[in-house]
């Protein structure tokens, strides 16, 4: 009896002693031995989702061992069994010097069987130096201690969700902030009170814990940071926005601008504000909204929106010009991105809201660099500025944007809601149209003074030429009084014409303006017989400004011919290439027609010429002279569509 009793009560004792100690009960089920980091890497590979993985003595990594890897996809428990992992604080490669690194889309749950003796220890990383967390950590035993990192959370950085329900995370050192535990602004952060203490960070840094996502602590209080980082990241929209609005409204009351070059402002402030809103959306969908084919369609509209602007802009420096092929480049950028909806070419989102890049990822970069550059030149090229510091300003506008672009590529996206090129672009839309605005008052003054050299020019034509004509009609009078009447009757022609000249604001035809030449020919000629004028005129039906060719032909025998022996000045009109051509040429004594636009009253009518031939009629004047040989004139008129379609028919 004594003997059975005995023999009941050692079967009760060791009942009872496997119950309190579940590891002594277990150790028939003892998994794989580990006897390296490479090989407790190769079970975690291995395991499947939800199998445990027990340590089964202290590992210590080598000198090429990196972090352990939790993959993408993988929900995995890891016992430390009073075990630890120890990285021996090898700094290797910060990037990857955490003793545990958690994929995004995985899953970890760290116990400890061994009565909370094991330890995860001896990291040193750039972040996180415990433990990187970019899926779900759940610390339900065991101490993360004695690591360090170089910038955030000493013992665990935590990117998504971290829940410390048991273990602990003391004695850890970061050495920018965050000695313990650092959570992202959309991670959530749930701790047991107590359970983070003891780490370091510089003075004035949070030793413990810095949350600036949502962070709960079990038996106390939840702070949510998170909602006023919202109100924050809502407020740092307002300045770009503020901008915008502020640029409508000057270009509301812009006097200068025409009313084509107001729409196309309006049209590129409207695509600049629809920038903001889809980068503001994609910053808030890539944390809180998981339907990749929503941040598809906003990920899209970005990157066809961006070479637009660039368009718009090309447009707004040439109005005239269509720019076909710029068109096509933005429709091919646009088309590229569009194939984000059924494959991969562009880029594409996994099912864990993760951006992943294409090879044709980098397309809208090349079509912008592109256009940037037409812009910069057809700008340079357009308004060729006489002060040349203010080519200085599309310069350093375009070296803003490339610089946002590599800030962009350097600087990670999802801690702002708004990118740094689109900023730069809202700001360069604000320079470029207050630049372009100085263009157009500079242009609205020359053709002031343009008007005012026109009269002033008319007035210093006639008291010369009315002197010299009557002198010529007096001394006629009495040795050919028929050519005098003739004279008489040409010459009132003439100022006849000129006085009509001066408010004349339409364009008139070259047929027009030949003839009022003719009369101030002939009138010369009765008195410099020496000079001969030769006609060749194959094309006179369309329009050039008043008093254009008539100056030229003065210019040519005031200054060319009349003190030659035997003169000749030619005429000659054209059409060729698009173009209309009027050319006078004579055999005069030449100049330096380099010296044009220093000349004081010499040849202030070519400058004349030239400036209303431009402004009317988009022209051009050219002047080539060889001194002792003679000069060449030579105005070049875009033939317009619907003189085209006129002649056409």
């Amino acid at each position: 009896m004594y003997y059975h009793f005995s023999g009941f009560m050692l079967l009760a004792i060791l009942l009872l002693w496997a119950t309190a100690n579940p590891a002594s009960a277990e150790a028939g089920k003892q998994g794989p031995t580990f006897t390296s980091w490479a090989s407790l890497q190769a079970a975690i590979n291995d395991a499947g989702s939800g199998d445990t993985i027990r340590l089964t003595g202290d590992l210590t990594a080598g000198i090429s061992d990196t972090s352990l890897v939790i993959p993408e996809g993988k929900s995995l428990i890891l016992d430390l069994a009073g075990s630890s992992l120890d990285r021996g604080l090898k700094a290797l490669d910060t990037e990857q010097g955490s003793v545990i690194r958690v994929s995004s889309g995985a899953m970890l749950t760290i116990r400890d069987s061994g009565e909370n003796r094991g330890v995860i220890t001896g990291g040193y990383a750039l972040n996180g130096g415990g433990i990187y967390n970019g899926g779900t950590l759940i610390l339900e035993g065991g101490s993360v201690t004695g690591n360090t990192c170089e910038g955030l959370g000493g013992g665990v950085y935590n990117a998504y969700t971290l829940i410390i329900q048991g273990g602990t995370v003391t004695g850890n050192t970061a050495l920018e902030n965050a000695g313990g535990v650092f959570s992202y602004r959309s991670a959530r952060l749930t701790s047991g009170s107590g359970a983070i203490f003891g780490n370091s960070a510089p003075e004035g840094m949070d030793m413990d814990i810095d949350s600036d996502g949502t962070m709960s602590i079990i038996g106390g209080q939840t702070g949510e940071p998170a909602a006023l980082n919202e109100y924050l990241e809502m407020l740092s929209m307002l300045p770009p926005l503020a901008l915008l609005l502020a640029l409508l409204f000057a270009m509301g009351i812009d006097a200068y601008l025409s009313r084509e070059q107001k729409k196309l402002m309006v049209v590129i402030v409207v695509v600049a504000f629809g920038l903001l809103i889809q980068d503001y959306l994609g910053y808030r969908m890539s944390f809180f909204e998981k339907r990749p084919e929503l941040r598809t369609f906003n990920a899209i509209a970005g990157y066809a929106l961006r070479p637009i602007i660039l368009a718009l802009f090309l447009r707004l420096v040439q109005p005239g010009r269509r720019f076909r092929a710029v068109w096509a480049l933005v429709g091919v950028n646009a088309a590229v991105y569009l194939t984000a909806l059924f494959c991969p070419l562009a880029f594409y989102f996994k099912i864990n809201n993760r951006f992943v890049t294409g090879p044709l990822h980098q397309t809208c970069t090349v079509v912008s660099a592109l256009l940037l550059g037409c812009l910069l030149w057809q700008t340079l090229r357009v308004f060729r500025l006489k002060e040349k510091r203010e080519n200085w300003i599309p310069v350093f506008i375009t070296a803003l944007i490339v610089g946002s672009v590599w800030l962009d590529f350097e600087v990670s996206f999802n801690d702002r809601p708004l990118s740094f090129l689109n900023i730069a672009i809202v700001i360069c839309c604000v320079f470029y149209y207050v630049w372009l605005h100085l263009q157009f008052v500079r242009e609205h003054e020359q053709a002031l003074q343009a008007e005012q050299r026109i009269r002033i020019m008319i007035s210093q034509i006639q008291p010369h030429f009315l002197y010299n004509t009557l002198s010529t009609i007096q001394a006629l009078c009495d040795t050919d009084p028929a050519t005098a009447k003739r004279t008489v009757e040409q010459f009132g022609l003439y100022l006849r014409q000129n006085i009509a000249s001066l408010s004349q604001e339409s364009l008139i035809t070259l047929e027009q303006e030949l003839a009022h030449t003719r009369i101030y020919v002939d009138i010369e000629r009765l008195r410099f017989e020496n000079i001969e004028v030769h006609y060749d005129i194959q094309a006179e039906d369309f329009a050039v400004p008043a008093l254009t060719l008539q100056p030229l032909v003065e210019n040519a025998i005031r200054h060319g011919v009349r003190n030659r022996e035997q003169g000749v000045v030619s005429i000659a009109s054209r059409r060729r290439d698009g173009l209309y051509e009027i050319v006078v040429r004579d055999n005069g004594q030449g100049f330096d027609a380099d010296r044009i636009d220093r000349m004081n009253q010499s040849h202030i009518g070519i400058r004349n010429v030239r400036e209303r031939i431009e402004r009317m009629c988009g022209g051009t004047v050219t002047v080539e002279s060889v001194i002792g040989e003679g000069t060449t004139a030579t105005i070049q008129i875009p033939v317009k569509e619907r003189q085209a379609d006129k002649e056409t028919r």
